[in-house]
């Protein structure tokens, strides 16, 4: 069922019009939140989530800017969205063609094999797939709807388990990784007294939609909590009790509980002591990504996991060894840039799990520029004769 086409990168379609959590475009022509903040008519410079509307108007804003950095003339009144959730992904975009006053069509893909290929549509431009080969039909479809698909149309596409690791055929090798770099962190911060097996029991129980009040759906949040439990300075048993009495109901409350059992257990290691201090501090000024050491050992990881399979790997090698090119994705946003699309890799992915650290990782390269195998499906004729 699917292909291998070599190696390639995302910037062979985006180029550096990418921007991560922080809103801060990898491409220097178009400035970011902090500068921009007041233009894109938010309140603070407070990095909004992908759900929101605030993410939305700052998103409308650099398309715009995007568009004259381009230098295309014609305005963009067409907006393409290609993600794996709905309500990450389909709420973003739903939000985008509100305050964007576009037309718009968003691509929701999760590969489901042991299911019959369906593709169903919610609120009436959100296209629901399980299969990534549907992205065909779907051009089909806006072909058939006069979309123009030309230079006034914009392209944002997800990253992980959407352009990389798709979801339902790749996108464990994503988990995998960052797994790694949990497991790595916690190496360096708890040494010898770091139990693996209590961290993963631990991080499945809390991974759960039941504990969102607490984690937020936030990994940051996941892996700080389960570093905590891992110490002993508090147990599992009392964290649930705490839940479930609804007297812990936010990651803000689970920090200072730690700075109070810190301060009755003073014999805390300093590797520990640090971690939890530029948690908070990060936490107390709004950083949705306050555990960076932690995303600085996840970009690493997630690096060795991309191109590290032989070429002469088969397909079902890749799939399961290496974070790769979702080819579909790939072909049709090469096709689309053929047709003068703006094409951006938005994604609530944070900056350092991206990127290099200088000091951390300096040798390798941002994550959209990384090597790795395209998978998946032929479809460039059939885009041709769409």
């Amino acid at each position: 069922m699917y292909e291998k086409f070599g190696r390639a990168c995302l910037a062979d379609f985006c180029d550096d019009w990418v921007i991560y959590r922080n809103l801060e475009p990898l491409d220097k022509r178009v400035p970011g939140l902090k500068q921009a903040f007041y233009d894109m008519e938010l309140r603070s410079e407070q990095i909004p989530r992908k759900q929101d509307r605030d993410y939305a108007k700052a998103a409308v804003w650099f398309v715009n800017r995007i568009q004259q950095a381009r230098g295309v003339s014609t305005p963009v009144n067409e907006l393409l969205f290609l993600g794996d959730t709905l309500f990450n992904d389909g709420q973003a975009f739903s939000n985008m063609v509100s305050v964007g006053r576009w037309r718009g069509a968003c691509f929701i893909g999760a590969e489901r094999l042991d299911q019959e290929p369906t593709m169903r549509i919610e609120q009436e431009t959100i296209y629901i797939a399980n299969r990534w080969p549907a992205l065909v039909d779907w051009i089909r479809m806006l072909k058939q709807q006069e979309f123009q698909l030309s230079a006034n149309t914009a392209v944002i596409i997800d990253i992980d388990k959407t352009a990389l690791g798709a979801k339902g055929r790749n996108d464990k090798v994503i988990d995998r990784a960052r797994l790694a770099g949990i497991y790595r962190t916690m190496d360096s911060v708890l040494g010898d007294d770091f139990d693996k097996a209590l961290f993963e029991k631990h991080y499945n129980e809390l991974n759960r939609s039941r504990y969102h009040l607490l984690t937020a759906d936030n990994q940051d949040y996941l892996a700080y909590i389960c570093m905590v439990l891992n110490t002993g300075m508090i147990s599992l048993d009392e964290l649930i009790n705490e839940v479930d009495s609804k007297s812990l109901d936010n990651f803000e409350q689970f920090i200072r509980w730690v700075n109070s059992r810190m301060m009755i257990n003073p014999s805390a290691g300093i590797a520990l002591r640090e971690v939890h201090e530029a948690v908070n501090s990060s936490v107390r000024i709004g950083d949705p990504t306050p555990f960076k050491r932690f995303r600085r050992q996840e970009f690493v990881s997630t690096l060795e996991h991309m191109g590290n399979m032989p070429d002469n790997s088969s397909v079902a090698e890749l799939l399961e060894n290496e974070i790769t090119i979702t080819e579909e994705v790939y072909q049709l946003a090469m096709w689309l840039k053929g047709r003068g699309c703006q094409i951006l890799c938005l994604s609530d992915k944070p900056d350092e799990a991206s990127r290099p650290h200088p000091r951390i990782s300096p040798e390798l390269p941002p994550l959209h520029r990384a090597l790795t195998h395209r998978v998946g499906a032929d479809i460039r004729e059939e885009l041709r004769n769409a």
